[in-house]
């Protein structure tokens, strides 16, 4: 559901935008039946999730989430993130977002044949009703989250998820402005000629 920073960060490379688009998706012996830049992109999507994970800040606004959201907390905030992408694109977005927004839809189309059926319906879904540019609102935020409730054991966990993203505006945001960077930086990483 947080596609628009792995999206973001391998913008670079469509094998590498199509791994990221499939890491939360594709486990165990299906990864090495992907094409190498594919896997290489799982690899880079699993790296940005652990850094992001281990951030001291990311804990600590996981923590102040978890008095409403309990285990969700992480999810939310992962998603969450897209929000404030979306709010700091003139910053981060390494093209004007609707630009991005299109050679991001058409690049997973296009590698639609690497991916199970399943994975296809969520790419129909991405392009027919245009997911990226929903982080951008609250009123988008609510969508994606309402999108998540019927996956989870636990639905009434989201509930306030909107007045969250309200409340924390400021760690929200302070956090993310504080790690992106540093997600920038593990990205280039994976560039095919670092800089």
């Amino acid at each position: 559901m947080n596609f628009l920073a792995h999206l973001t960060l391998s913008y670079f490379d469509t094998n590498l935008q199509a791994g990221n688009f499939l890491g939360d998706f594709v486990k165990g012996k299906a990864v090495t039946k992907l094409p190498a830049g594919v896997q290489r992109g799982i690899a880079m999507h699993r790296a940005i999730d652990a850094m992001t994970d281990t951030d001291p800040g990311v804990k600590s606004l996981n923590h102040l989430l978890s008095a409403r959201h309990g285990r969700y907390a992480g999810v939310i905030t992962d998603i969450g993130f897209d929000h404030f992408l979306c709010q700091n694109w003139k910053q981060f977005g390494p093209l004007e977002f609707d630009a991005f927004r299109v050679g991001t839809y058409w690049a997973l189309h296009a590698h639609r044949e690497a991916m199970s059926e399943r994975v296809q319906g969520y790419i129909e879904g991405m392009l027919n009703h245009d997911w990226l540019t929903l982080y951008k609102s609250r009123e988008g935020m609510a969508h994606v989250y309402g999108r998540l409730r019927p996956r989870l054991s636990k639905p009434k966990l989201l509930d306030g998820v909107n007045e969250s993203l309200t409340e924390y505006h400021d760690e929200f945001n302070q956090t993310f402005l504080a790690l992106f960077p540093r997600l920038q930086t593990l990205a280039d990483a994976y560039r095919p000629n670092p800089a």
